[in-house]
């Protein structure tokens, strides 16, 4: 094959996105690690009880480790995806011949000094390459591939809506940080350190004083803040999001998933990628940017529930869809080559064994065995497994109600929560009111006899006080002395017998807390949430147990 000559000269800003990207992992990795460490040491003393104490221990480090799995299988597929990417462009400008490592003519360096001219030839590389679009086109161009990258863009949306939700309601700091490491790192990396930030977050961090939502660290304002406080003004936190608003955004979300496969090998597919990646971003910044006409303040937490139900049973409606549209594409799909891609001439497996594979193997097999197809196809598919694992673990840890993922998850369940002994009910409800009528009869009677034995005694001991003097025996019955002259005394209820009424803002901290289970962990809600991803899809689980959490306070 001739050497392709080199389609665009050396530019230094793919180099400087690779950096900043890099950068930016690492900031924010450590900003949410700082931020983490700080809403653990501001848990209330009620936080510190042995049994949340032997569950931290418990759960912190198992979804610790759930994150480090998956930021260290984005590091490898990353590792891998690029350096294949730059194998195959080496192949093709016949680069991979020692003696024709750099062309004289185009030598910016010293041909002696490999290091520098391995540098060039890396800027080269990332001036004719495209490698983020690159690998995404990879696993959009084809169908079976696309099953598996439509289920992290699927899940990523409903996890917006979570960050929103839980992320104003607790306050949690660097709110949009998660969603920004689910795009630069993976899914899956992102969820497990916002399950982190919800175990350390049990209850809303304590900000400034007021109803309003300043920043939620104790820190100085910047001026930054100002300026967005003065076109942003803060609403309450009794303030919502109105649904339609929120579903707007969404469907935006939803239409540019539905064009990804059909921009791929286009010049559009970067400008669709671009917006899809924006567009989740939506639900995180509606609630601080929309007028305050968009919205209604709610009297109470609990009201807002229904409008959360509704915008996850859409978000499940959804996925489902489009979840259902790319298996039945992935499944009939059949041409020749399928498995092939541009980096195929450095798979050795593809050119012999895969093709024998492919004529011998199911439909299912092909979409499933589609991971071994190309690095960045693993590097989906495998953040999708560890989604669902880690997304199962959360719904156990957090004993989600079965009655909840359900409700969430399925737009037209309708049913009552459990009902005990429905034949029996009305039996049971008369005898337990015939009880409690005998036991008030009962009680009446009691107080009753008591009172009129009260009033005998009292009645004998006055007679005995007013006679004369003690007794023939020198007893001398106990007189009740006579009050002194002045303001009566009043009598003071004791604290105890005052009924308890809290503050209407100790009333919201109740009511917007949480509690972890204290008996292990729900095994059943873990169940049905993988149920959920092998029957609907990852997207549509992950509505089911991010809308049981909303509305579990």
């Amino acid at each position: 094959m001739a050497p392709v000559p080199f389609q665009h000269p050396l530019r230094y800003v793919p180099l400087a996105a690779v950096g900043i990207h890099l950068t930016s992992v690492v900031y924010l990795t450590y900003a949410i690690g700082a931020s983490l460490y700080t809403s653990y040491k501001s848990l209330g003393p009620a936080q510190d009880t042995r049994s949340r104490l032997a569950q931290r221990k418990k759960l912190i480090p198992a979804f610790l480790a759930l994150a480090t799995a998956a930021l260290s299988l984005a590091t490898y597929t990353s590792v891998i995806s690029a350096s294949l990417s730059y194998k195959t462009w080496a192949y093709e400008h016949g680069l991979d011949d020692p003696e024709l490592f750099i062309p004289d003519e185009e030598a910016v360096l010293a041909p002696e000094d490999s290091s520098t001219v391995s540098f060039a030839y890396i800027g080269h590389w990332l001036s004719d390459t495209p490698i983020y679009f690159d690998a995404l086109e990879i696993v959009a161009e084809k169908a079976r591939r696309f099953w598996w990258g439509q289920q992290i863009d699927l899940a990523t949306v409903a996890f917006s809506v979570l960050l929103s939700i839980e992320g104003r309601r607790r306050k949690i700091p660097l709110n949009s940080a998660f969603l920004a490491l689910a795009h630069l790192v993976n899914l899956s990396f992102a969820q497990n350190l916002f399950y982190l930030a919800l175990l350390l977050t049990p209850s809303p961090l304590v900000s400034g004083g007021d109803d309003l939502e300043p920043p939620v660290a104790p820190v100085r304002t910047s001026k930054l803040s100002h300026i967005r406080n003065k076109f942003f003004p803060p609403k309450s936190k009794d303030w919502h999001l109105h649904p339609v608003a929120l579903l707007s955004a969404l469907a935006l979300s939803y239409g540019s998933i539905f064009f990804i496969p059909y921009a791929a090998n286009t010049p559009s597919f970067s400008t669709v990628v671009l917006f899809t990646r924006a567009s989740t971003f939506l639900p995180l910044f509606l609630p601080a940017i929309a007028p305050m006409r968009w919205g209604t303040i709610q009297s109470h937490p609990h009201d807002a529930y229904s409008s959360y139900m509704a915008v996850f049973k859409t978000i499940s409606a959804a996925s489902f869809v489009l979840q259902t549209k790319a298996s039945v594409l992935g499944l009939v799909y059949n041409t020749p080559n399928s498995h092939y891609h541009r980096h195929s001439t450095f798979f050795p497996w593809d050119l012999k064994e895969r093709s024998t594979w492919e004529r011998s193997t199911t439909a299912l097999g092909k979409v499933l065995g589609s991971l071994s197809d190309h690095p960045a196809v693993q590097a989906v598919g495998w953040d999708s497994l560890l989604c669902t694992l880690s997304l199962g673990i959360w719904a156990a840890v957090r004993a989600t109600d079965v009655q909840d993922i359900i409700k969430s998850a399925i737009p037209v369940y309708n049913f009552r929560r459990k009902i005990e002994q429905p034949i029996d009910e009305s039996a049971s409800n008369t005898s337990i009111k015939a009880e409690s009528e005998a036991a008030d009869d009962v009680a009446s009677e009691h107080s009753m006899t008591l009172r009129r034995s009260g009033r005998r005694t009292k009645s004998r001991v006055g007679s005995i006080a007013s006679s004369s003097g003690p007794s023939e025996e020198g007893i001398v019955f106990p007189v009740t002395p006579g009050r002194k002259r002045g303001r009566p005394r009043k009598t003071k209820q004791s604290e105890e017998e005052k009924a308890y009424e809290p503050t209407p803002s100790e009333t919201r901290e109740l009511v917007e807390g949480d509690v972890l289970p204290a008996d292990g962990l729900d095994w059943e809600s873990a169940a049905l949430t993988w149920g959920l991803v092998a029957f609907a899809g990852l997207g549509s689980a992950c509505a089911g147990v991010f809308g049981g959490e909303c509305i579990s306070r």
